[in-house]
């Protein structure tokens, strides 16, 4: 007799080029959260699990569903209903009711689903609010992707995400981790969670030779939490000593602020501003032509930056924040800085630039590190049942109730 299978939910937020040909939004919306796309392949055509992927997804009407490769995916609109649209900024009724409409949304759809557990992934998402409201009603199991109240950002969005990410974190008990710096703060906030690891998948970049054109990439999220700012500083600072100092930016964001902030430091001319690229493989391109990779980021785990930059063999500069130091367990791959050091920053940068040998052996190094850091899919799969097994078998002993 074939054995039933557990009917699993997915909360997340994502989007990719697939979800938007079907989906066919108003308009078109960057890719947004690629582990998770990377995390969904594990489980299509499964034989243990039917799984449900629900998330928003901006510039749709109503709640969109559709089954492909046996995963069933919900996608909900994000912003005013019936319309599609955004909520304005000045009025966020969206954050003002605690996403009642999203909440009341999610709830019918789970209603309709009537899962054996429900599966967070990320608690720092503004839409994770949601989850509260099935507390002791579901197994829950959440995964964390980094902590959005450790941000510098003081937004009124931010404060809000991170009272919810910290109610979050200390009301539920099972939680997903990748590394030891993540399950350490996790304990610190909440010292009776059960921790269960399990890594991400991550699509392995191709690895190409192009000629180097810039001494510097960055490419991540443009913004001040991931050091754009401490990076233009420590590039003016540089072209003091090498006046044709090159950095490029890969990336979303205020861009025209920080383009304003290079001007004002007189490096205007230094930089290029590649803006967002489409697909990793067109980030990847471009990144693999720097000779180095700069990541000053102030809170972070481990980034996929700093990853996919050792998969492409360009060497490493990051602020020593997060877990980014477990990195460096028997060699220092990753060039590690003291957090806001942007005099330490710019002379680690300049050092690097000159030693061509050091450059090479970095990347080597780097290259060799990231495979050994990248688990196998289907331990990563095997890591995720388990958890599954666990979390719904302790559910069910602590409640005599059932939903």
């Amino acid at each position: 007799m074939e054995r039933n299978k557990i009917k699993v939910v997915w909360l997340c937020y994502f989007t990719n080029e697939f979800l938007q040909n079907i989906l066919n939004p108003k308009k078109n919306v960057n890719e947004i959260a690629p582990w998770i796309t990377n995390s969904i392949r594990l489980f299509e055509e499964d034989k243990e699990i039917e799984l449900h992927v629900i998330s928003q997804h901006e510039w749709i009407k109503g709640v969109k569903s559709f089954k492909c490769k046996g995963i069933t995916y919900h996608l909900y609109n994000a912003g005013i209903p019936f319309i599609g649209r955004h909520w304005p900024s000045f009025f966020r009724l969206d954050l003002f009711t605690d996403f009642f409409i999203v909440k009341f949304r999610i709830k019918k759809l789970i209603k309709q689903i009537c899962p054996d557990i429900i599966h967070l992934r990320g608690a720092e998402n503004e839409f994770s609010t949601v989850i509260t409201q099935f507390y002791n009603k579901y197994p829950v199991f959440i995964t964390i992707q980094g902590f959005v109240h450790k941000s510098l950002e003081k937004s009124y969005s931010t404060k809000l995400r991170s009272k919810k990410e910290l109610q979050i974190l200390k009301m539920f008990k099972h939680f997903g981790y990748s590394n030891l710096t993540m399950c350490n703060d996790i304990l610190n906030l909440n010292p009776n969670a059960i921790l269960h690891w399990h890594d991400t998948p991550i699509e392995i970049p191709t690895l190409i030779e192009v000629e180097k054109k810039y001494d510097i990439v960055f490419f991540a999220r443009v913004c001040k939490t991931k050091g754009i700012e401490d990076l233009l500083k420590a590039v003016s600072i540089l072209k003091k000593v090498k006046e044709d100092i090159s950095l490029c930016i890969i990336g979303g964001g205020r861009i025209d602020d920080w383009k304003k902030k290079a001007f004002e430091l007189n490096i205007s001319e230094n930089v290029y501003w590649a803006g967002f690229l489409l697909t990793q493989k067109d980030v990847h391109n471009l990144a693999s032509s720097a000779r180095i990779s700069v990541l000053p980021t102030y809170q972070d785990m481990i980034p996929g930056t700093i990853i996919e930059s050792m998969f492409l063999k360009i060497p490493v500069i990051s602020y020593n924040v997060g877990s980014i130091h477990e990195i460096n367990t028997s060699n220092e791959i990753v060039t590690l800085i003291d957090k806001f050091d942007i005099n330490g920053l710019s002379k680690a940068i300049i050092k690097l630039l000159k030693d061509e040998n050091l450059q090479k052996e970095k990347s080597e190094l780097g290259y060799k590190r990231a495979f050994e850091m990248i688990s196998d899919n289907s331990t990563i799969k095997e890591d995720i049942l388990k958890a599954y097994n666990i979390v719904i078998e302790d559910y069910l002993k602590e409640n005599i109730y059932f939903r």
